[in-house]
């Protein structure tokens, strides 16, 4: 898989973790924000179903409290009249010695009165009733039925949220047992202390308190809301750190392997460098010493012309050696940028190096054309204006037998890339050397007495800076353009 797969692969798998993530959150908000408001309801039910527990123990402690104390009288009044259910009561009603009349209030009557009063003030609905009541007002409705029948089969509470005059209300009932206070009233009816003579209906109004819900569930809904956005901003935000994570990593396995493939190709470099330099330097030295045995030999014989001849040649082959370590020199001082790069206007550069090589090129009658749009690069002047003079010496060189020998050095854009070249019609390099050309003490003719390091220092130089470097050629006898590619290595 190569880099661009690589991370095209690991950018899906992030999106796929992102919507994984961004999934997965909004199912746990959406489900908690779900069971709150569940949790909610059931609070507000739990709360109406205490209030009405809480009504209903009311009445029972007052009716209690009025059996115990056999009823209570109060004036008889628009509102509190005698009791017509009570006319076997002989005491039913009296007289104040002041001549105020007072009528008996007994457990019932007391509940009904309460519960009109709570009608009226809190809209709280009470309900005293029986199977068998004595007053016909207190005959149970269907709901009310359904629970003394409940009552009968052991049941000691019924609640549900019911609706009554289009409006709902939690309705709670008990059943009532009968106490000895209550059969001063009861016990005509033939209940026995301990019986269930009927039970108190309460029912509370539930529209205050839905609306109490009501804006519980819009808190918690913001809430959710708002810790919902803050879930996704943090994935948002680990996602950018992960990505930023990876790619980070990535350029550093990316680094490593560009390293090791450096390590590499130097560790080649280093082992064709070797074998080169041994293979080359062995040929001078062989012939040194070849001739250093035949001056033994001559002069011995005492024949100053062949010893003359030999002092020559041991000459040549100490000078050719002494041209080879000074390449290798040149070529070892080239592994790096010495200087920060700088600006480097590639015209005034091209024709500097025009300037250098004028008389070769004088003898050559070689007609240079120098490109007016050579752009500013950067990099170290003196480096580059070796790799132009190297270019331009090897093409007046190999310039052959042409009437018309011309040389160009110019500039073209290839797609997104700038490419610069040094172009010639000489003589052409053969598509199979095109690589070749570049190794280390290669020459295309030994006659000129070229070491064949310049392409090389050439190629080192702009691999330094950061570029590459190739020949293109149709092949022998049809010219040669050798370009190469300067990255803007101005923060290098």
């Amino acid at each position: 898989m190569n880099d661009s797969e690589k991370v095209t692969s690991q950018s899906y798998h992030f999106e796929r973790y992102v919507w994984l993530l961004t999934t997965v959150w909004t199912i746990i908000i959406t489900a908690s924000l779900i069971w709150n408001v569940i949790q909610a309801q059931q609070n507000i039910l739990k709360v109406a179903r205490i209030q009405a527990q809480t009504a209903f123990e009311k009445d029972v402690i007052y009716r209690r409290w009025n059996a115990e104390h056999g009823g209570v009288y109060a004036p008889v009044t628009e509102k509190v009249q005698p009791n017509p259910y009570l006319i076997n009561i002989p005491e039913r009603d009296i007289t104040t010695p002041l001549g105020k009349s007072l009528t008996l209030i007994n457990p019932a009557y007391m509940t009904r009165q309460v519960h009109e009063l709570a009608k009226r003030e809190y809209g709280v609905l009470g309900h005293i009733t029986s199977l068998n009541p004595i007053r016909p007002e207190n005959a149970p409705d269907p709901w009310e039925i359904t629970a003394l029948q409940a009552f009968e089969r052991g049941q000691i509470e019924i609640s549900s949220i019911e609706r009554m005059d289009d409006e709902e209300y939690m309705r709670l009932m008990r059943p009532l047992i009968t106490e000895e206070g209550c059969l001063k009233c009861h016990a005509a009816q033939g209940y026995q202390e301990g019986d269930i003579r009927g039970g108190i209906s309460v029912s509370i109004p539930m529209a205050p308190l839905w609306a109490v819900a009501r804006a519980q569930v819009t808190s918690l809904a913001i809430g959710h809301v708002l810790l919902w956005a803050v879930g996704l901003g943090g994935i948002v935000l680990g996602t950018r750190q992960l990505r930023w994570s990876e790619r980070e990593r990535n350029q550093t396995e990316a680094k490593r392997e560009a390293l090791i493939a450096e390590l590499e190709n130097k560790n080649t470099e280093l082992e064709r460098f070797t074998y080169t330099v041994s293979h080359d330097l062995k040929s001078p030295l062989i012939t040194i010493s070849g001739f250093l045995g035949m001056l033994e030999q001559d002069t011995i014989a005492g024949d100053s012309r062949r010893i003359k001849d030999d002092i020559k040649y041991i000459r040549d082959g100490t000078k050719k050696m002494k041209r080879r370590l000074d390449d290798l020199l040149e070529l070892s001082r080239i592994g790096r940028l010495v200087n920060p790069p700088q600006e480097v206007p590639l015209s005034k550069l091209a024709h500097e190096v025009a300037d250098l090589v004028a008389g070769q090129i004088a003898r050559q009658r070689v007609r240079v054309n120098i490109s007016p749009n050579l752009p500013v690069v950067y990099g170290d002047p003196s480096q580059l204006r070796e790799v132009l003079q190297n270019l331009v010496d090897n093409a007046v060189k190999y310039m052959g037998d042409q009437p018309e020998p011309r040389l160009e050095i110019g500039v073209r854009q290839d797609g997104a890339e700038t490419v610069f070249y040094v172009q010639d019609n000489g003589i052409g390099i053969d598509p199979r050397y095109r690589d070749k050309v570049f190794g280390l003490f290669e020459t295309l003719d030994r006659q000129t007495g070229n070491t064949g390091v310049g392409l090389a220092i050439v190629k080192q130089i702009i691999e330094v800076h950061g570029g590459r470097i190739w020949v293109e050629s149709e092949g022998v006898g049809q010219g040669s353009a050798f370009c190469f590619t300067l990255p803007d290595n101005r923060e290098t």
